[in-house]
Parts: structure tokens; C-alpha cells; sequence
């Protein structure tokens, strides 16, 4: 057997459903059997890849007990291959997975992709944000064509139960609330700001605006969509108290991009 042989068929052990023996590994007269000692790296493994979800999905394994988590971990592992060169970036699944697992727990997958995401947002990539000045110099300006820059570090998800509910007291170390299922979804805003990942509920227009930000519209086109879908609000001054609070709470980069031009 060469190199590579050894290598392919050592990884095969590793990732396969059963723990197995291989002949090329040597009895020894004294300590462990092979089949034992290949079973050392057969469960550090899959213990190093639980948990690295544990640490990711902090607020998911506490709503879930120690028990299921590891238990539902464990499936996932067996599952999904590690094929990141970034340990961290290993579960980008795991809330898919457990909404398929958990068809009728629904919330434990709005938890974990709430808990994916902060940790996503914590180490995510640097920018810088828009001052204002920045924006004095923008708002002086011929800004119908530009784009604004949102902070890489920026996302959505929305949620259908009242799971922010059960992620605030996890955090709080008091006993979630019961699952109650939302009278109307609700769209959360995630980031960075400074050294810290934030997170809050957005209002319907809010949410709207931030959502054409992120498909790249510029000004022109924004002011367009809120007239269209909020006909009955005053667009021009609600998105005015909008960017004031986008500026404070960090979430615009300092690269508004002219929508003219190639974004390369």
C-alpha cells in the first residue's frame, strides 16, 4: 500500500458509520488492539466536530439539554463532512438539519440559524462604517444613482415563533417561554458593531429597505419600491429617521457605490 492508499483508506475508517479495522495497522503485544487504536481517531473525530457545534450553537444545545443536542449532533456529524479549512465555518447546515429532524419544532431551527448567524457576525470580516460627514457629503450630492454599502457582517432571518423570546431568556438564564407561533413572521436584523454582534427586530418597511440595500438597488430605486408597497407612509421622512438610525446602530459601510458604474 502506498501513500496515498494510506491515507484514503485510513479517512474511509474515519468517516464510515462503523468503526472498522484495517490490516495494515500492526497488532501490538502490549497496550491496545488495533481495532482500538484506530477507534482513538474515530471518535476524536467526531467529538471534536460536536464540539465545535456545541461552541457554535451555545442557545440551541441549552433549549434542547445536553442529551438531544449531542444526540442530534452526532447524526449531523455522520452526515455532513468536515471540508472546511476553517474549523468555525463547520454546521453552516446544522439549522437545516434539525428543521428537517425537528418537522414539528420548528422554533430549534429558528434558534440555531439565529445562533449560526451572531457567531457569523461576530467573525466576520472588517469594514469601516459611514460617518456623518460622509453622509453630508452624499446627501450633497447628486445621490440618485448611489448605492449604499451594508456591512459585510449584515444579514436577515426571519422568524415565526416566538423565538427571540426563547433566545433572550436562554441568554438571561430563566426558562423559556412556551412556543407560541407569530401572528405575523418577524424579520431580524444581524451584525457587528465595534467588537460585538448585535441583533433586533425589524418593522415591515424597515425590513423592505434593508432588503433592497442588500440586492444592490440604489436610492432612486428604494424610495421607488417603499412608495409603491407603503403607500399610506410618508417615505421620504421615515426613511430619513431610517439612515439615522442605520448610521448609529453601524450597519453602512464607507463605500456607498455609484449604481452607474461596474461594482468591481
Amino acid at each position: 500500500m502506498n501513500l496515498i492508499e494510506l491515507q484514503n483508506d485510513f479517512q474511509r475508517i474515519l468517516l464510515d458509520s462503523e468503526r472498522k479495522g484495517a490490516d495494515w495497522v500492526n497488532e501490538s503485544i502490549h497496550g491496545l488492539t488495533s481495532l482500538d487504536r484506530l477507534g482513538i481517531y474515530y471518535n476524536a473525530y467526531r467529538i471534536r466536530l460536536i464540539d465545535v457545534l456545541l461552541d457554535t450553537f451555545e442557545h440551541t444545545a441549552i433549549y434542547l439539554g445536553d442529551d438531544w443536542f449531542h444526540q442530534l449532533a452526532a447524526a449531523y456529524v455522520q452526515s455532513h463532512q468536515s471540508t472546511y479549512t476553517n474549523i468555525g465555518l463547520y454546521g453552516r447546515e446544522f439549522p437545516n438539519f434539525l428543521a428537517e429532524q425537528l418537522a414539528d419544532d420548528k422554533e430549534v431551527s429558528e434558534l440555531a440559524l439565529m445562533d449560526w448567524k451572531l457567531r457569523r457576525a461576530f467573525d466576520g470580516a472588517d469594514s469601516g462604517v459611514m460617518t456623518d460627514d460622509e453622509l453630508q457629503d452624499l446627501a450633497s450630492a447628486d445621490s440618485i444613482s448611489i448605492q449604499l454599502q451594508p456591512v459585510p457582517t449584515l444579514s436577515i432571518t426571519k422568524q415565526y415563533f416566538n423565538t427571540l423570546d426563547i433566545w433572550h431568556a436562554i441568554n438571561q438564564d430563566q426558562a423559556p417561554p412556551p412556543v407560541e407561533r407569530l401572528p405575523q413572521p418577524i424579520d431580524i436584523l444581524i451584525w457587528r458593531k465595534a467588537y460585538s454582534p448585535h441583533f433586533r427586530s425589524l418593522a415591515e418597511i424597515e425590513s423592505a429597505a434593508i432588503a433592497c440595500i442588500l440586492s444592490g438597488d440604489s436610492l432612486e430605486a428604494i424610495g421607488g419600491t417603499l412608495e409603491h408597497d407603503f403607500p399610506n407612509v410618508d417615505v421620504a421622512t421615515e426613511f430619513g429617521v431610517m439612515l439615522r438610525r442605520w448610521l448609529d446602530d453601524e450597519i453602512i459601510g464607507t463605500a456607498p457605490r455609484n449604481a452607474g458604474l461596474d461594482a468591481h
